[in-house]
Parts: C-alpha cells; structure tokens; sequence
C-alpha cells in the first residue's frame, strides 16, 4: 500500500522480553515498544499527545477501565462490555470487511493496532472509513515465529490482529503467547489459527449488498448475520451494516413527503 502510511516490519521472529510495562503511560508504552521492534528492521509510529486529543483519551482511559478496547457501534451492543476484550483472545471468521471496519474505528479514536500475516488485507478500506493508518503496524512476513511477533506487539498496543493458518494451538504452544498477552494492553484477535477457551468468537456472514437498485447504483454497504459467543454473556447475535461515513447519510431511509391540500 504506497502512501497509505502503514507501517511494515519484516523479522527473524525471535523477539527478546520488553521491560515492565505495566503503570506506563500510552505515549511510554508505545516508546517502549518502538524502542524494542527496532531491533526487528522497523519502528512503532511516535505518538505525541495533543491538547485537542484529550476527549479521545479520556474515552480510551475508559476503555482500559472497563478491559474493552471500543469497536463501531454497529458492534458493540453484540459484545461485551461493548468492545474486544484487553489481555485475551478473540476468535474472528476471515471477514476482512470486519478487521477493517475495527481497525478504522480503533485508530480513528488513537489508538495504536498490529496487523501480522495478512499480506492483502485493504488498508485503504481503513482511511475510507476514517482511520489513521500511520497508527497501525503492518507485518505481512513474520518470519519463522509469528506467535513471538505477536507476544511482543501485544505487550503495548491496543489490539493485535493476527492471522495464521487454520490450526488450533496446542496449550504448550500457546502458553508464551497468552503470558505475555495477560501481562500486557493489547486485545489479541486471532483469524484462522485458535486456541482452546477464547473469551470471545465472532463468526460474520454476508447477507445483503446495499445500495444497488435494478440495474442502477453502486455498493454503498454490506449487511451481515454477526455472531458473538463469550464466556461471560453467552450468545448474542444481529445484523450489522458496514459502510463509510460518507455513505451511511445515504442508506438512511427517506422521510415521507407530507401533502398539504391548498385551496
């Protein structure tokens, strides 16, 4: 993706443990971070706090409070707490329309994401939508030990999208990678590979393309059967529209005309 800003880190895949960072402020974890994955051919994007970011940060203050990394509203009545869960694992179909409506919606709010082994995934879906893509780190090539990667990112961002193949982690394998995990601030959300007792599983489905009429018109959304299941709120399930800011004014329904009689 020339010019879209995202960030690509290319490694050996053996990272080395990054110092506590636990009572961190963001901009320090993100140093800390940054200063660690250097060492792996690439750097985390600097994030400098502004005087005007203070609502967003007084929003992700609170999302941290509430263990949630916040999604799009469309999703959040579906998830608990309204949100992706800090320091465990959710479990995603591979639906790239989903990543990328998270990853706008996360980064728009500043927050900092990973993206690893998803070498098509449509970034430029991300800045149609509103997002920053100078905030997300984009590893399409993690080398031999993508898990360890993915240990590291999560010990300081806000949500890790990780996606390997279609295999289910057995507990040793997997104890590395959710220790760092629970030590860290990241939401880790694993397409294709699993492991046993996620918190969450979202499974997504294309129902409707809206927008087109017979014959006329163009794509301006997509509707989906999203289906979420946690350990804490069970099975919740609904339909979700997808579509740029730019588009939703248009797929809201048209106000009838009211005739007045004039005599």
């Amino acid at each position: 993706m020339s010019g879209t800003g995202v960030r690509k880190l290319w490694g050996d895949g053996t990272p080395v443990s990054l110092p506590d960072l636990s009572g961190l402020s963001r901009a320090e974890r993100i140093d800390a971070l940054r200063s660690r994955m250097s060492t792996m051919g690439a750097a985390v994007p600097k994030f400098e706090p502004s005087v005007e970011e203070s609502a967003e940060q007084k929003q992700d203050s609170l999302a941290e409070k509430q263990d949630i990394v916040a999604v799009p509203s469309a999703f959040s009545g579906l998830f608990p707490g309204g949100g992706l869960p800090r320091r465990a694992v959710t479990h995603l179909v591979e639906q790239p329309l989903v990543v990328v409506d998270f990853l706008a919606h996360i980064t728009a709010q500043g927050g900092h994401a990973a993206v690893i082994g998803w070498k098509d995934l449509a970034y430029a879906g991300v800045i149609d939508s509103g997002g920053v893509c100078e905030n997300i780190i984009a590893i399409p090539n993690p080398g031999t030990e993508p898990l360890n990667v993915a240990a590291v990112l999560c010990e300081g961002l806000d949500v890790v999208v990780y996606k390997g193949p279609e295999i289910s982690l057995s507990p040793t394998r997997a104890r590395p990678l959710l220790g760092k995990l629970r030590q860290g601030t990241a939401a880790l959300v694993m397409v294709g590979t699993k492991v046993a007792a996620p918190a969450l599983s979202v499974d997504a489905e294309i129902t409707d393309y809206v927008g087109i009429g017979a014959g006329s018109g163009r794509i301006r959304g997509v509707e989906m059967q999203v289906r979420a299941v946690s350990k804490t709120h069970g099975v919740r399930s609904g339909k979700v529209l997808i579509s740029r800011p730019q588009d939703a004014a248009l797929l809201e329904p048209e106000q009838p005309t009211t005739l007045r009689a004039v005599p």
